[in-house]
């Protein structure tokens, strides 16, 4: 018996670790939120005073601030550049936003003590209650082993009962933001539309393509959703881009705001200095610049740019600065170079602190970046005859200096930048970090969305509320079925699966992932799929019983042998988690992250966590026994006798099934992966959001659209808003204006229509004698219409241009003004001033015609073509993905078991179970049209291969291998030393673990057929999915792999496995 001495000894070496562990996992699960959150809070940079001048150094050179009263005393001084107009000509770049002044940090008081105690408590509590229990149980050995449990389960409660859950869009609704392309050139024309056609829609405008929109796409998912986890929706639409957010606060809001406009386009560049004499002609060019001009041209070169500055951070009268002010925003000239140094050339960017402890950024080149910064700055040292005279090195971002130090010496490799002081420099730091590790974006978005709006639900409340009842049930049904089979085993994996629950969803918390609803059934599925390790515990434990062993002794040969098995059976999936994670994009990155931590906690939980449980509960007496239910005794199946039927039966149904997925051809894809159409509708009283969706599911597609009804078109309907009033539809349908006609004809006469009210003509004379009229337009401003409900500035010309030809005036070329309006943008507006050159009573007939033609005419605020969620170039890494997956489930099968044919046989199975799935989802809309009454009682539909479907592909190959590799682990072990593997060695394998692969099957079975059949639309085909992977996966497993396994590595002899064995044989 340990002394007092030795235990404590044992207690302090077992707890150093833990209490290290604890203490990391608490500062991401504490109240005290994650910088990722405190920056998600930060809106613009907060405005504060700075000292006027930055500090950035380099390994090899240092770059120095200079004060104001070094650059007053210097020689020939640097004067104040003219003002410019106060009023900037109409294509002016949009001034730079004014950051609100942010509060101040609350002290660090009351609130601060809270969390540290509660952190101290949830660490040191559980730790002191484990050693409290081990003694008065008198069971010194397991207190490190309670302690672990109970400070797991501890933070893992505290994060869910004090975190935020996060729901995406489907169940929790959202906001869409619609963003422009603030480029001249545009997205590159949609698939299939004539580039720069015309269209008489007053939303619809001219495709001006020339930005690839899948990278623009994929780098703004990079910004705003880097781990894939949070469910933000990304997509083209139209010319512009479609981003729907989960539910955020308005500093959530603000802060991906900002990710999404800035362009994160960081350079280096010299200020103008009057002090240089080269400097001079260029200054007085720029001067002569009106506000709108930017760019400084001495022939027909650019010789130096107009860039926004931050009064504030620079002050008044920074000497270091050639300014203007062009309407309220505040200019610096820097000139431009043949090096163009900029962020493309960073190999690294990372927060650090200056010499005063303030947040700075700092940054480390490429080697060619490295090379082109040396050049740069070399060229620009000052002059040996002056050496007071010094350039001054302005680092922008976005187009906005940042800081403008005093360049001392030539600098290669790295730098840093200090943004200032104030309460919320740090947060700036590091959405300055995380912008530029994100890199730059392809094209710039307007600051400004044409579009904002929050969104209901896109599942709709009743098929979710459907969803998370056969969800719960499905849980309580594996567990109450546990809990009759296993009696006190099925208790405690009852509590374990419990404890898995709580622990995947505190680290989806942690990282702050978002649940969606074929996401939270893959999570019960999880759970469902943990039920396997406790039950091959459980079977190992039953056959130590068998074979007379005492209790405790089959309790630790149970568990030892067990979890050999279930180490493997995880690691392969393990494997495919961080494959997919590392190789995949977007929805595929995020599954990853949710199977990684689902298979950890459940391992966690069935090894750990169940065998603690167990040993406590033997060695104080409270079970004396274990009692198990029974389905099926000794079999001795000949399996392998029937391998060349079930050969025929697997070619036969992977054939029939293939030969489906080609007649259904593209019409397997929904739109994640095709795309569609997405209109905007709004009713004049408000309707029931189930009344609309059955109205349009309903609706009759015409032969020119391929027939059926809309509702066969992966529908979607989206209630905007909060009146009831508006509805967004998409749908796979690509021709937007059939589907604004069947809304139109569906809900006739129930439309809103535009509204024109004209203000008084007044007339106009040019320079040169031209005269006209300029006639106020104000559309759609009564009760019932929102804030974005005008019209776009194309479409509306294009309609003013018919009418006045229709009225004698072709060739007549109307003009529209709106101060806000940026040439080329499609942002809707209410009001609208026609100058056009006809005398007032011409000028009002063309807005009569314009009211007459549009007051029949249903209003569509948004009407555009979408992309799919899944483009492209995420579709070929989503495959890639996949192979990289199986060709390391391969290599570590193969290192595992010394022997490349298991790993080849388990990928074969896992093959045939995906090619039967896929094959089954083909087939289904053939039993619709053929068998309609087969079709309803089984309640199929025409499944499309979704991004759930996608997951449920994923879900059935880490299913299939778990179930395969328990197989082939007990062939091992039965093989022994045994040269050859013979059909006998494999028959007894797969008799002996017949027992726990029912048992598996069922548990999880119960769970897919009560998802399918009670989960509602939401779930539907990614439940049909499971099931059939569940079913085949079993299947395979037997009549699959173990063949395969066989044909392989059977007439060869193994070395390997004897080697294997002996090796086993000296470690026991």
């Amino acid at each position: 018996m340990p002394t007092l001495i030795e235990a404590t000894n044992g207690r302090t070496r077992s707890h150093g670790w833990l209490l290290a562990t604890m203490a990391a996992a608490l500062l991401f699960a504490s109240p005290a939120r994650s910088q990722e959150t405190a920056g998600e809070e930060a809106d613009a940079p907060t405005t504060t005073e700075t000292a006027p001048a930055d500090e950035a150094a380099a390994p090899e050179a240092t770059i120095e601030a200079v004060s104001e009263a070094t650059l007053e005393a210097a020689e020939e001084p640097a004067e104040e550049a003219a003002t410019a107009e106060d009023e900037p000509a109409g294509d002016e770049a949009p001034p730079a936003e004014e950051a609100e002044e942010g509060e101040a940090a609350p002290a660090a008081g009351s609130g601060s003590l809270t969390g540290v105690l509660s952190t101290l408590a949830v660490i040191i509590l559980p730790i002191v209650l484990g050693n409290w229990l081990a003694k008065r149980w008198r069971l010194p050995e397991q207190a490190w082993r309670i302690a672990t449990i109970l400070t797991a389960l501890t933070v893992g409660i505290f994060c869910v009962v004090t975190g935020q859950f996060r729901f995406g869009p489907d169940l929790a609704g959202g906001i869409t933001l619609v963003y422009e392309v603030a480029d001249a050139d545009g997205l590159a024309p949609v698939e299939g539309s004539e580039e720069g056609e015309a269209t008489d829609d007053p939303q619809q405008t001219e495709g001006r393509g020339k930005v690839d929109p899948e990278k623009l796409v994929e780098a703004i998912k990079r910004r705003i959703d880097p781990a894939g986890t949070k469910e933000i929706s990304i997509r083209r639409y139209g010319d512009a881009i479609e981003i729907i957010i989960p539910k955020a606060g308005p500093d959530d809001l603000a802060f991906i705001k900002r990710r999404i406009t800035d362009m994160g386009q960081l350079e280096f560049r010299i200020l103008a200095d009057r002090r240089w004499s080269e400097d001079v002609p260029t200054i007085e060019k720029a001067l002569q610049n009106s506000p709108s001009e930017k760019l400084v041209m001495i022939g027909d070169k650019p010789r130096a740019e107009w860039v926004a500055y931050d009064e504030d951070q620079f002050g008044a009268n920074d000497g270091r600065l050639v300014r203007r002010t062009a309407g309220k925003r505040n200019e610096a000239l820097v000139l431009l170079d043949r090096w163009n140094v900029t962020g493309k050339y960073l190999s690294d960017t990372g927060k650090s602190y200056g010499d005063v402890g303030q947040p700075v950024v700092v940054f480390n080149f490429n080697q060619v970046g490295a090379g082109r910064f040396g050049k740069f700055t070399g060229e620009n040292l000052a002059n040996p005859a002056t050496p007071n005279i010094k350039r001054y090195l302005g680092i922008l971002l976005d187009k906005q200096l940042l800081s403008a130090p005093a360049l001392n010496d030539r600098i290669t490799n790295s730098g840093q930048i200090t943004i200032g002081s104030g309460p919320n420099v740090e947060q700036e730091v590091d959405s300055i970090v995380s912008i530029l590790n994100a890199g730059s974006l392809p094209a710039a978005l307007n600051k400004t969305p044409i579009s904002e709006e929050q969104v209901s639900p896109t599942l709709g409340a009743e098929t979710v509320e459907k969803g998370k009842y056969a969800i719960g049930v499905s849980l309580i049904a594996v567990l109450v079925f546990i809990l009759l089979y296993y009696r006190f085993a099925g208790l405690v994996a009852c509590l374990a699966l419990a404890a898995t629950l709580v622990l995947v969803l505190a680290a989806m918390i942690i990282i702050q992932g978002a649940f969606t609803l074929p996401g939270l059934a893959g999570l019960v599925l999880t759970v469902g799929m943990a039920v396997d390790a406790n039950v091959l515990i459980f079977e190992r434990i039953r056959e130590e019983l068998k074979k007379g062993a005492g209790l405790r002794m089959a309790i630790r040969n149970g568990f030892d042998k067990a979890t050999t098995t279930i180490v493997d059976a995880n690691v392969t999936t393990l494997i495919a988690a961080i494959v997919l994670y590392t190789v995949g994009t977007g929805p595929i990155k995020g599954f990853g992250v949710t199977l990684f931590l689902g298979i950890v906690m459940s391992m966690f939980t069935a090894i750990f966590c169940s065998r603690t449980v167990f040993d406590i509960a033997e060695r104080k007496r409270w079970i004396k026994s274990l009692s198990f239910g029974s389905i099926l005794g000794e079999t001795n199946i000949d399996f392998l006798g029937k391998r060349w039927g079930a050969a025929v039966l697997s070619l036969a149904v992977i054939g029939v099934g293939l030969l489906g997925v080609m007649n259904r051809g593209e019409n397997l894809l929904n739109i994640d992966f095709t795309g569609g159409s997405s209109v905007t509708m709004v009713l004049d009283q408000p309707a029931e959001f189930s009344e609309v969706r059955s109205a349009l599911a309903d609706a009759e597609l015409g032969e020119s659209l391929g027939g059926g009804k809309l509702g066969d078109a992966n529908l979607t309907v989206v209630k905007r808003g909060e009146t009831g009033t508006r509805y967004t539809i998409n749908c796979n349908v690509d021709d937007v204006g059939a589907i604004e006609a069947l809304i139109a004809k569906t809900f006739d006469g129930k439309l809103k229509t535009y509204d024109l009210e004209a203000g008084e003509p007044e007339a106009f004379e040019e320079s040169g004698g031209t005269t006209g009229t300029l006639l106020p337009l104000t559309f759609n401003d009564g009760e019932g219409f929102g804030e974005n409900d005008g019209v776009a500035h194309d479409a509306l010309l294009s309609r003013l241009q018919r009418i006045a030809a229709d009225q004698g005036h072709a060739g007549l070329l109307p003009q529209l003004e709106n101060e806000a309006y940026n040439p080329g943008s499609s942002q809707r507006f209410k009001d609208w001033k026609l100058r056009v050159g006809l005398p007032a009573d011409e000028a009002v007939a063309m807005a009569t015609a314009l009211d007459e033609e549009l007051s029949d005419e249903p209003l569509f605020p948004l009407a555009s073509k979408i992309g799919g969620r899944v483009a492209g170039d995420m579709q070929v890494k989503a495959i890639s993905a996949i192979l990289l997956s199986l060709l390391g489930i391969v290599a570590y099968l193969w290192f595992r078991f010394q022997n490349p044919w298991y790993g080849l046989a388990a990928v074969v199975a896992l093959v045939h179970d995906v090619l039967v799935t896929l094959g089954a989802l083909a087939l289904s809309a053939w039993v619709v049209s053929a068998v309609p009454p087969l079709a309803q009682a089984l309640q199929l539909d025409s499944f499309q291969i979704s991004l759930s479907i996608l997951a449920a592909f994923i879900t059935i190959i880490g299913y299939s291998l778990n179930d395969t590799i328990v197989v082939f682990d007990r062939i091992r072990e039965v093989r022994g030393k045994s040269p050859k593997l013979t059909a006998e060695i494999i028959n007894k394998s797969i008799n002996q673990t017949l027992s726990r692969t029912l048992l598996t099957s069922l548990t999880t079975l119960i769970v897919v057929l009560i998802l399918y059949f009670f989960g509602g639309a939401g779930i539907h085909a990614f439940a049909f999915a499971l099931v059939i992977g569940v079913i085949v996966g079993t299947y395979s497993s037997i009549f699959v792999a173990s063949p395969v396994l066989l044909w392989m590595a059977g007439n060869r002899d193994d070395d390997g496995a004897a080697a294997m064995a002996d090796r086993r044989d000296q470690a026991a």
